[in-house]
């Protein structure tokens, strides 16, 4: 089956939020903890114009979120996330290279990212190299950051 692209809709945030949560707890960490916050399992009304949706067969399959960042020149994924049953099919590289296309569009020259230990790899097959740790709500985690122009 082919996976299309598009702009998030209003009418998908619950069916993101369901996603995120499922995607994120399909690993087996910090359950807990996840299932207790909300942003956990929310995409905000605020980051729907900068949300690209993967679909395949009418169903959501993935997104990412582009933000414009801090700096004039650099944008963050904010997310990226595949449905666990979509995962390995080319989804999330399909979604990270719409992402960087979106940063671009913002002028940004730099995509960043904070990852988890198990998300790491593929970022850094992508070609996004270390730029520091930070703190999360769950765990220490990478700062990460791709040359886009």
């Amino acid at each position: 089956m082919t996976t299309g692209i598009r702009a998030a809709h209003p009418e998908d945030r619950d069916a993101l939020g369901a996603l995120k949560l499922r995607s994120s707890l399909a690993w087996g960490d910090h359950v807990e903890e996840l299932r207790a916050m909300p942003e956990a399992r929310e995409v905000p009304a605020a980051h729907l114009p900068h949300v690209t949706v993967a679909e395949s067969a009418g169903q959501i399959v993935g997104f990412a979120t582009v933000l414009p960042g801090d700096a004039a020149d650099r944008a963050e994924l904010e997310d990226l996330f595949v449905a666990p049953e979509a995962w390995r099919k080319g989804i999330g590289s399909l979604l990270l290279a719409e992402a960087e296309r979106r940063a671009k569009a913002l002028g940004a020259g730099t995509l960043e990212v904070v990852a988890g230990e198990r998300a790491r790899p593929f970022y850094e097959a992508s070609g996004f190299r270390f730029a520091g740790t930070v703190q999360t709500d769950l765990a220490p985690a990478v700062r990460l950051q791709k040359d886009i122009r």
